[in-house]
């Protein structure tokens, strides 16, 4: 799939979910690489194959219900639960049943497809403790945990580990096999939701992928500010310029290495359309 159309569906699905949090009045935001593009490009960062939105713990029971109810019949939310017996992250994923990203792999098929779809990962932010103690411990029981899902994931690509990493999680995955995947994400979800409601002024991005773990100051994301895409304005947390400069550094300058961003398609499948 040629990256200009695979813009134009990641726009068509960005719109539809937009247009059903603005029905239901539904509070969310642009994440990551998709935040960056609004605020630097006022479109798609060019080299980038997919899409980030982000949601409060306390308003993701609504923002769910309002998807299961207004999504059309093409479009679907799953959990990270839908993967069992398997794990693949502890992303929320909104997709479009229409297109695959690449062409499918047996990988791809160990996980029916549900990651192979043009689509959005949802990544949800818990309250957090604001002691420094108790937010390196919800870090560690994090890390475990991720470590012990990998045990159900189809292949570890651990080729950028250290040797040390490369034990760790080893030892993780011989616990976590004796533990199902249901199991490990109920686990998870009990420790990162732990705090929530408390009032502790700390946002932690519970879901991110574990080396991006962060602590933000809750208040930044109460209200939202305009963001650019396409000529169309989408909602970026207040803080999404101190969040930003904590994730990517000077992100206002493109990065050098286009590979630095998580790519999901090659270069081959680029080039072609992959309908189903």
């Amino acid at each position: 799939m040629k990256l200009p159309e695979l813009h134009d569906r990641l726009f068509e699905l960005l719109c539809t979910v937009d247009d059903i949090c603005r029905r239901e009045n539904v509070r969310y935001f642009l994440d990551g690489g998709t935040a960056i593009g609004a605020a630097r490009e006022k479109d798609f960062i060019p080299w980038d194959d997919d899409m980030d939105i982000k949601v409060l713990a306390e308003d993701y029971p609504a923002f769910k219900a309002a998807m299961e109810k207004y999504l059309p019949e093409h479009i679907h939310l799953v959990e990270p639960d839908a993967f069992a017996p398997h794990f693949y992250d502890f992303n929320v994923r909104i997709y479009d049943d229409r297109w695959l990203l690449r062409r499918e792999t047996a990988e791809d098929r160990f996980y029916d497809d549900l990651q192979n779809h043009v689509g959005t990962d949802v990544f949800i932010y818990t309250e957090a403790p604001a002691g420094a103690l108790a937010q390196k411990l919800l870090v560690f029981k994090s890390k475990v945990l991720y470590g012990m899902a990998m045990a159900h994931r189809y292949t570890v690509k651990d080729a950028k580990y250290t040797a040390l990493q490369k034990a760790q999680v080893a030892v993780l995955r011989s616990v976590g096999r004796f533990f199902s995947a249901e199991s490990i994400f109920a686990r998870w979800k009990k420790a990162v939701w732990r705090w929530q409601g408390k009032g502790t002024g700390v946002l932690f991005t519970a879901n991110y992928p574990v080396g991006w773990f962060r602590f933000f100051p809750a208040d930044g994301y109460q209200t939202a500010c305009a963001g650019e895409i396409r000529g169309r304005n989408f909602p970026l947390p207040a803080a999404f310029d101190a969040e930003l400069r904590s994730l990517y550094g000077d992100y206002m300058t493109p990065h050098k290495d286009t590979g630095f961003y998580i790519q999901h398609i090659d270069e081959q499948d680029r080039e072609e359309d992959h309908r189903r």
